[in-house]
C-alpha cells in the first residue's frame, strides 16, 4: 500500500520488496477490501509484477493484478483451510529460510479483537503456519495488538475514523488486552520451536 507520510500498516511490504536479499513475499490471509479493483492505485505494482509479492485472500477480489501484468500472484480462496493447505504445499517445496511477520488482523473476531479489518483464520491456522516453519524460521514478529488512543492531530482523526474505527471502552480494551497478552505467550511458545538451527 502507499502511504505518502512514511511508512505504517501493509506500506512496509513495498519497502522489504525493494531488498535484494528478500525473494519473495506472501501476504496471506487477506480478508480486507484493500486489493480490490477500487484500491489498485493505492498498491505499490512494480513487486506484483516482478512476482516478488503474492496475495492470498479470502473471499477478496484482486483479478485487476492479472491487467497490470502480474498474472499468478493473486490467489483467492473462500474458506481459510483451503487457503492454508495451497500455501503450506507451495512452500513445502522450497527450503529459503523464512521471517514470519503474523498481523493479527489475519485473525477473527471470534479469536481475539483488533483495531483493524479483521479477517477469518483461526488461532489454529497460526499455529499451522509457524509449525510448517520448522527449521526455517530465521526472525519474526507479532503485531496487532489493540489499545485506544486519540490522536491530537487532525489528519491522523481522519485517518482513524475513515477507517471505520469505533472507540471501544476502557473495561472492552482491558478485557481484549489480556486475550491478545494470551495469544501472544501461546504464539511466541510456537515460534519458538521453528527456528532455524
Amino acid at each position: 500500500m502507499r502511504y505518502p507520510f512514511g511508512i505504517h500498516c501493509g506500506s512496509w511490504v513495498y519497502w522489504a520488496s525493494q531488498l535484494p536479499h528478500i525473494a519473495r513475499i506472501d501476504v496471506i490471509g487477506i480478508h480486507s477490501n484493500d486489493i480490490g479493483w477500487q484500491h489498485a492505485w493505492e498498491n505499490h505494482w512494480s513487486p506484483l509484477r516482478k512476482g516478488k509479492l503474492h496475495y492470498w485472500s479470502l473471499q477478496k477480489n484482486a483479478s485487476w493484478t492479472r491487467f497490470i501484468g502480474a498474472k499468478g500472484v493473486w490467489h483467492n480462496f473462500n474458506h481459510p483451510d483451503d487457503l492454508l493447505a495451497s500455501f503450506l504445499a507451495e512452500i513445502s517445496h522450497q527450503d529459503s529460510p523464512i521471517y514470519l511477520s503474523i498481523d493479527k488482523d489475519v485473525l477473527s473476531s471470534e479469536v481475539v479483537m483488533t483495531n483493524w479489518d479483521q479477517g477469518l483464520f483461526l488461532e489454529q491456522h497460526l499455529q499451522s503456519l509457524i509449525q510448517a516453519c520448522q527449521g526455517r524460521l530465521i526472525a519474526a514478529d507479532i503485531t496487532g495488538d489493540i489499545s485506544a488512543y486519540h490522536y491530537k492531530n487532525y489528519f491522523k482523526r481522519f485517518l482513524a475514523a475513515s477507517d471505520g474505527q469505533q472507540e471501544p471502552s476502557l473495561t472492552e480494551i482491558e478485557n481484549w488486552q489480556l486475550q491478545q497478552k494470551a495469544l501472544n505467550r501461546r504464539l511466541v511458545h510456537e515460534i519458538n520451536t521453528a527456528w532455524m538451527n
